[in-house]
C-alpha cells in the first residue's frame, strides 16, 4: 500500500509540474504528509523547481562540397572507405535514468558528424547485440534493475550508460 501510496505521489507531483500548478503540502493529526493541488487548512505552498530540459547541439555538418568520408580510388579498390567519425554518444536512455513498469527500452544513439547511408552501428545491452543501420535499437524482455548499455561505429566507442528498470509491485495477501 505504501509503494502504491509512493507511486500516487509521484504522479501527482510530476503532474503538477507538468501543469505549473502550485502544490500544497500539509500533515495530518495523525501525522499522515499528504499533497494537493488545493489549498488545506495549515497548508504550506511548496514551490517546485522548473522541469530540467536538455537541447542537443547540432550535430556538425560537412563544409559543403567535400566528404567527411575518405573513398577509395580506382588504385585503392581493395582497400575499404575508412569512417570520418568523430564521435558516438547515447542519447537515450541517460545515464542514471530509471524506467517504469516495462520490459521493453529503445537506445538512441547520436554519431557525429551523422550516420553515412549504408554505415552500420552497434548497440549493446547487458552482453546482447544489435548491429543496425539507423540509430536506435528496441530490446525486449528487460527484468527490473539495472542494465548497461554501449554503442560503436566506425571503431569509434560511446561512453557506456547505465539505466534502471522499477516496476511497480502490488502487494498480495498470503494465503491460508
Amino acid at each position: 500500500m505504501k509503494r502504491l501510496a509512493a507511486v500516487f505521489l509521484g504522479l501527482l507531483v510530476v503532474s503538477s509540474m507538468v501543469a505549473a500548478d502550485p502544490l500544497y503540502k500539509w500533515v495530518d493529526a495523525q501525522g499522515n504528509v499528504h499533497y494537493s493541488d488545493k489549498p488545506q487548512p495549515g497548508a504550506k505552498k511548496i514551490a517546485l523547481p522548473k522541469a530540467s530540459t536538455f537541447t542537443p547541439p547540432a550535430a556538425a555538418m560537412p563544409p559543403s562540397g567535400s566528404d567527411a568520408r575518405r573513398r577509395p580510388d580506382s588504385s585503392d579498390s581493395n582497400q575499404p572507405a575508412e569512417a570520418g567519425y568523430t564521435g558516438i554518444s547515447i542519447s537515450t536512455p541517460a545515464n542514471q535514468d530509471t524506467v517504469w513498469n516495462t520490459d521493453t527500452v529503445t537506445v538512441s544513439v547520436a554519431v557525429a558528424p551523422g550516420l553515412e547511408s549504408g554505415d552500420s552501428v552497434t548497440i549493446t545491452l547487458d552482453g546482447h547485440t544489435q548491429t543496425v543501420q539507423g540509430t536506435s535499437a528496441t530490446f525486449s524482455g528487460l527484468d527490473r534493475g539495472p542494465h548497461t548499455v554501449t554503442a560503436e561505429v566506425g571503431g569509434i566507442k560511446a561512453n557506456p550508460v547505465t539505466f534502471y528498470i522499477q516496476k511497480t509491485s502490488i502487494k498480495k495477501p498470503p494465503t491460508h
